[in-house]
């Protein structure tokens, strides 16, 4: 039973152990030892200390403004993370201390450390507007099923970790694979992946659209691929017909333009679409059909796929001095 005795004096210290620590916030607890004890020194240097103490914790003290948020500490980047960023321009940062969030996943978990949760969000976001904005301008006519997938092919994990193999990211990413109490383990290509996006949205937040744009044209859209492959039509004959009605043309048809081995094992029929006097497509194959099947969606493939040349981009107007001239959208696609 003694030792559950507390005098009032040991009670009056622990409340005010207590109190202290409750008030303290938790960014701080993280940093400093707070010592409960009453201090033996004069009344002038305690109000001295206390003065002193407000002053470093004000909001609207340098310190404080020196940083985004208090309770993260400022990370020395490696040789590695220096090199990274010299390779793609983020040397020129205005906050340097952006660059190992860009490379920390989620799941790096520390005490105090920055991850690149909301850069990764920021810049998927801008990655896709920039894409869109291009292929969207750049080929107006094209039906909006084909320019989301078109979209989707330039911002997929699969494209994203190419590019992060060819930038380095395998050298400077931080991540975990995987946790006891988490039942699946985390793939390499979602972190490259992140890192990428991470690295556009650092260059928004901190240099401006102007320079995430920039970036996205360089290593994003200076990279083609089929994009016409991307059109797949079940009845392009049908198809086509409805199109040229729609835009107050003749019916096409389509006329055999010469053929090889009819009678052979491997017979060639070449088949062209007129609609009119004017060939609008042209197909090969081992028979009539087929040709003219491929004949019908060659057709289809070049008046979707018909591509401006000189146009500008709504996002000119982040570049100073530029002005965005708007260009002719395309009409909406047919629907059978």
């Amino acid at each position: 039973m003694a030792g559950l005795l507390r005098t009032p004096l040991v009670l009056a210290r622990n409340n005010l152990r207590v109190s202290a620590v409750r008030a303290c916030p938790p960014a701080l607890t993280r940093t400093f030892l707070i010592n409960v004890k009453p201090a033996k020194k004069s009344k002038a240097k305690d109000e001295t200390k206390i003065n002193d103490t407000t002053t470093t914790t004000s909001p609207s003290s340098e310190a404080t403004g020196a940083t985004t948020d208090s309770k993260y500490r400022i990370e020395t980047p490696p040789s590695a993370v220096v090199a990274f960023a010299h390779r793609l321009g983020l040397n020129n940062l205005k906050d340097q201390t952006l660059l190992m969030r860009i490379v920390t996943h989620p799941s790096y978990e520390r005490v105090g450390v920055q991850t690149n949760e909301g850069l990764d969000t920021l810049g998927a976001r801008a990655l896709e507007m920039y894409v869109l904005e291009y292929l969207h301008v750049k080929y107006p006519k094209l039906p909006t099923e084909t320019l989301q997938e078109a979209v989707e092919v330039y911002t997929r994990t699969s494209t994203l970790e190419i590019m992060a193999k060819e930038l380095g990211v395998d050298d400077v990413a931080r991540w975990v694979r995987s946790k006891p109490d988490v039942g699946y383990q985390l793939s390499s290509k979602t972190v490259k992946a992140s890192v990428v996006r991470a690295v556009v949205g650092a260059l928004y937040v901190d240099q401006g659209p102007a320079k995430a744009r920039e970036f996205v044209h360089a290593h994003f859209l200076s990279r083609d691929f089929d994009l016409a492959s991307l059109l797949q039509f079940k009845e392009p004959k049908l198809y086509l017909s409805f199109l040229m009605k729609r835009l107050g043309r003749e019916v096409p048809v389509a006329r055999l333009m010469s053929e090889t081995g009819r009678k052979s094992k491997a017979p060639v029929f070449i088949v062209g679409v007129y609609s009119g006097t004017e060939k609008i497509g042209e197909g090969f194959g081992s028979s009539l059909k087929m040709a003219e099947f491929r004949a019908n969606t060659d057709a289809l493939k070049k008046y979707y796929m018909e591509e401006i040349k000189d146009f500008g981009l709504p996002s000119d107007v982040d570049i100073e001095g530029a002005v965005y001239t708007p260009t002719k959208i395309g009409d909406t696609q047919v629907i059978v």
